[in-house]
This record gives structure tokens, sequence and C-alpha cells, in this order.
């Protein structure tokens, strides 16, 4: 048998189509027209462009979004009243440091002769010292 000849090649634009595929695994071709099946006009469309399963699936979404952000600000707020309680004990040995420091200073220049203007200030610092933080802790409430 011999082969039939081949149809020459259409040239782009010279207004000739190429041979359809036929059969089974044809591509589908778009053609202008009739439209077949449950095609329905824009006009007519009344279903919403938002189905209960995209706002149930939203739901969802934004369920999970509200449980990461309350773990983070618990997280948070654990970590900050970490760091307010440090920060409260390095101010106690802070304050701790800073009067030994001063008696420390004020013993080794005057020995055990300190001025009395001195002893008065160390002994009404000291005092007033002790009452705010009596009435601080009598005030607290925990």
């Amino acid at each position: 048998m011999a082969e039939e000849p081949k149809p020459p090649n259409p040239t782009p634009g010279a207004g000739a189509r190429p041979a359809r595929v036929a059969g089974p695994i044809a591509p589908a071709i778009y053609t202008p027209g009739a439209k077949t099946g449950s095609y329905r006009p824009a006009a007519e469309v009344n279903e919403p462009l938002v189905t209960e399963g995209m706002k149930a699936r939203q739901r969802q979404i934004d369920k999970k979004r509200r449980a990461v952000a309350m773990l983070r600000q618990v997280e948070n707020e654990e970590a900050e009243d970490r760091w307010r309680r440090g920060r409260r004990w390095i101010y106690r040995v802070v304050a701790v440091l800073v009067a030994a420091g001063v008696y420390w200073k004020i013993q080794a220049s005057y020995g055990n002769r300190w001025p009395l203007l001195a002893v008065w200030i160390f002994l009404g610092v000291l005092l007033l010292t002790a009452l705010s933080w009596l009435f601080w802790f009598l005030d607290y409430s925990d």
C-alpha cells in the first residue's frame, strides 16, 4: 500500500483551519454560539458566590487563628510576668548593694567616729525605707 500524500501545511493567517481530531480523546474546541448542558446566562444567576462550605472553612480557619493568637498572648503575658519578677529582685539586690556601699564608704572615711549629721541621715533613710516597705506590703493585694 502506498502512502497517501500529505496536504500542504496551512500558513498562519491564510484563513485555513487545521484539521480537527475526532474521537474520544479529541480536545474541546470553542465554537461561538449556543451552549449546551446546564449553562445559564449570568443575568439569571441567583446562586451565592460564597457557599456554605466556604463559609464553614473560613470560620474554621478563623477559629484556629484566634486559638493561636490566644496562646501567643498567654505566652507573652507569662514572659512579661517573669521579667517583672526578675527586675524586682535585681532592683532589690542593687538597692542593698548601694546601701552597703554607702555604709562602707562612711565607715572607711570616719572609722567608728561618724559625724552626727551622717548618722541622722543614715538612720532617717533607713527608717523611711522600712516604713515605705511596710505600707507597700500591707497594701499589696495579690
